[in-house]
């Protein structure tokens, strides 16, 4: 059965999360572990939110990388924790563990410690502490330099310092931001780095923070703290305080930490933009290609013989939770790798891109039921014929939404497929040349399929140096998904990604 809530019920929070007493994989370090996600429902089918960064040469990892989640009281919210070493070769599997949402909530300080295990064996504990989101739209941007920092190398070299940023919150101190580290410097310089007051402070300007200085050993092992200071944003700019003494858990100095081009910065969200006219542009890709098997046979997930397939449920779905960011609802449609026998739209060959309605001027219907009609009126009409091959589809979006880049249009593109892309590889390059385009990229996996290499692109995305803007992200559809949470899962990503184009360009509101 179907659980309900109320809306009005609905608390986000964020999770912050580090483990303790990590078993050791490797033979001559210690391993580099890193946390995936998963969330699901009572009945439903589990949910990818994503991993945290890689700890280093670390068994104790404080993550910096955190989770929004909305908690919804009548629900039973499950969360599935597992961690990994990662190597040059891949990853080895080092634990994990379970817990509910409501779970974290009801304990004291919101703040629950997990056994992690690995195939029913004691594998460390999971730190998960939970806190109450408010979205803020103010920042601070600085840089933190340091002056006669302690040299905990004695006299055969120099500390190797970097920054952490800890909020504390209800009795713990949450890390939520690390500086690089710099070589043999004891009066260091960290580049200019931006934080928001919600992640420093919970938007409360009296609220006290604290920074540690730590010296980094090779590789990230036996890491020392150096010292420490605490102090609030009103200290630093209503009392303009910038230089702090470093203090040693003895209470002797280590040296001071000088904060240099300080100031406040004002961002824009999602509903900022919004208020301001941007509009949205919606594309469909529909995956015909031959993996998805012939529809005149019953486990095509095309399949003909059946009312409602697992694409038409899909379309059904996705156009309902799209068809509102538009405000005509205007759909546009597309077949992807097949060999379409239109009426209007007739080929002999296999076509990487054409439009469903069969007119290249005209590709869009109205609402979400359209959608449905169409693709229903057109699959007996489709000859699936070869691979998915989308760099065609993707070029074609990039081009649209370069041409809306001096508009106030942002285009949302959304794949229909199954897992096999001939070409990713080349798709995966053309996603990382467009990051600057105003689009977002959403994959919807149809299948029960792993989408693995899929999944993978938002590793590829994000281990870009310099960092570049990610736009692409993955759902894999569940069927008879409440209609809220799957515009929720779906579209998790789309504020982020809009906010983080205009910023790209410097754009105001």
């Amino acid at each position: 059965m179907q659980q309900t809530y109320n809306p009005d019920e609905r608390i986000t929070i964020e999770l912050f999360l580090a483990a303790r007493q990590l078993p050791n994989l490797e033979f001559f370090s210690k391993s580099d572990p890193y946390l995936e996600l998963y969330y699901t429902l009572v009945g439903e089918t589990e949910i990818f939110l994503g991993r945290t960064e890689t700890a280093e040469c670390n068994l104790d990892p404080n993550w910096e990388k955190t989770f929004d989640l909305e908690y919804q009281p009548d629900l039973t919210q499950i969360l599935r924790f597992q961690i990994f070493d990662q190597d040059r070769m891949g990853r080895e599997f080092m634990g994990e563990a379970q817990t509910t949402v409501k779970e974290i909530l009801q304990q004291k300080n919101s703040l629950i410690s997990l056994q992690i295990k690995k195939f029913d064996k004691a594998a460390g504990q999971l730190i998960c502490k939970a806190q109450q989101f408010k979205q803020s739209n103010y920042y601070v941007q600085w840089q933190f330099s340091g002056i006669n920092i302690k040299n905990m190398d004695g006299i055969f070299g120099k500390t190797d310092p970097f920054l952490k940023l800890y909020l504390f919150s209800e009795g713990v101190w949450c890390q939520i931001y690390q500086t690089e580290y710099i070589k043999n410097d004891l009066n260091p310089k960290w580049k200019e780095f931006q934080v928001s007051l919600q992640r420093l402070c919970l938007n409360d300007e009296n609220k006290k923070f604290k920074v540690e200085c730590i010296d980094r050993h090779e590789k990230g092992i036996n890491n020392r703290i150096v010292g420490s200071f605490e102090t609030t944003i009103d200290e630093i700019f209503t009392k303009n305080v910038d230089s702090f003494q470093l203090i040693q858990q003895k209470g002797e100095s280590a040296g001071t930490i000088k904060i240099l081009n300080k100031k406040r910065i004002y961002k824009a969200n999602f509903d900022d933009y919004i208020k301001q006219g941007l509009k949205f542009n919606i594309i469909i890709g529909i995956d015909y290609s031959s993996h998805n098997g012939v529809p005149q046979f019953p486990d095509s997930l095309h399949t003909l013989i059946e009312n409602n397939n697992i694409y038409q449920k899909a379309l059904n779905d996705i156009s309902k939770a799209l068809e509102n960011y538009d405000i005509k609802k205007l759909l546009a449609l597309y077949g992807i790798g097949a060999e379409p026998h239109f009426s209007n739209y007739y080929k002999n060959s296999y076509q990487t891109l054409f439009p469903l309605t069969g007119d290249i001027q005209n590709p869009q219907v109205i609402g979400y039921q359209q959608a449905v009609n169409l693709y229903q009126k057109r699959l007996p009409e489709i000859i699936v014929k070869g691979d998915l091959k989308l760099l065609d589809f993707l070029k074609y979006i990039q081009t649209v939404a370069e041409y809306n880049a001096e508009k106030l249009i942002y285009t949302i593109t959304v794949v229909l497929g199954q897992e096999q892309i001939t070409d990713l590889k080349e798709v995966q390059n053309l996603i990382l040349q467009g990051y600057k385009l105003p689009y977002s990229l959403i994959y919807v996996g149809v299948g029960q399929e792993q989408f693995k290499d899929i999944r993978l692109i938002n590793d590829l995305i994000n281990s870009q140096k310099p960092p570049i803007r990610n736009n692409f992200s993955f759902y894999q559809y569940q069927e008879d998904l409440d209609l809220s949470l799957l515009k929720k899962h779906l579209m998790k990503d789309l504020p982020n990604q809009v906010v983080t184009y205009h910023q790209q360009l410097n754009l105001q509101v």
